[in-house]
């Protein structure tokens, strides 16, 4: 049996007190963020964690409106408006997940029921990144591995600071294969670290 631990402080995931990278780490050389300076990088990890948690706190019915900042309501009342215009229905939220096969770790946002398919959900609040489908066919494959039941859909919900939303569906055959990749150079870059 699989005891998945995560440390919020320093983000890493440990599996049986033994450390496993997590889905973003692997995928990191997908995404050059360097071009962003520190505390604009800072202010939006920050402000999409804010939304992430609205977004959860509205869908479990604990949200206390008063609350939200007006820098997240926005983005809340996109996910609000995608709620009323595409009746899904939750199966699992911000759910932390482990591949034992492969040994990774994740969180994804939602497992939803969407038109009679099992679909992952992944909320982003910023630029919509190609790294988007490899990271949905992680989670995907390691919701499958944990549960024995098949996801049928991926999809980058982009939330936006105008009340709207975007669904992406990610449909890419290889974005698995992507990941693989990414996690083999992880692996490879860890062994040969100086």
């Amino acid at each position: 049996m699989s005891a998945l631990h995560f440390d919020e402080a320093t983000h890493t995931y440990t599996e049986n007190g033994v450390r496993v990278p997590s889905v973003t780490q692997i995928l990191a050389p997908l995404n050059d963020l360097s071009f962003i300076k520190p505390d604009v990088l800072q202010f939006k990890r920050d402000l999409g964690t804010a939304v992430h948690k609205a977004t959860e706190l509205y869908d479990l019915g604990e949200l206390d409106e008063s609350t939200v900042s007006p820098l997240v309501q926005p983005y809340l009342d996109g996910w609000i408006r995608l709620r009323a215009e595409l009746p899904f229905e939750i199966l699992g939220m911000e759910e932390r997940v482990f591949h034992p096969a492969h040994r990774y770790a994740g969180t994804y946002d939602r497992l939803v029921l969407l038109d009679g398919k099992r679909c992952i959900f992944d909320l982003k609040t910023g630029a919509m990144f190609p790294s988007y489908g490899p990271q949905t066919a992680a989670y995907k494959n390691a919701v499958e591995k944990a549960s024995g039941k098949r996801v049928e859909g991926r999809y980058a919900i982009e939330l936006r600071d105008d009340c709207t939303y975007r669904l992406h569906e990610m449909t890419d055959p290889e974005d698995w294969q992507v990941f693989l990749g990414c996690l083999a150079l992880h692996r490879f870059k860890n062994k040969h670290a100086a």
